[in-house]
């Protein structure tokens, strides 16, 4: 029974190692099905609140993406 319990929790503290592409401190906006992350961190009243309408100001690098991404969107309409 020990047994099970020490892998069990080593088996959630793996998932939860696994899961570093959704991050707590860094508000993400889904566009198109993609994940992006904003530049600024929540604050605490976003944190504890789960306040969503907050403007989200992208990465260079995540903006040309999504840049690329509406442009090939309005050519096939």
């Amino acid at each position: 029974m020990k047994k099970y319990n020490i892998f069990l929790f080593f088996f959630i503290f793996f998932i939860f190692l696994l899961k570093s592409e959704i991050s707590s401190s860094k508000k993400m906006v889904n566009v198109n099905g993609k994940l992006f992350e904003c530049k600024t961190p929540k604050n605490s009243f976003e944190r504890t609140r789960g306040v969503r309408s907050r403007i989200c100001i992208f990465y260079k690098e995540d903006k040309e993406i999504i840049n690329k991404m509406r442009k090939k969107k309005k050519i096939r309409k």
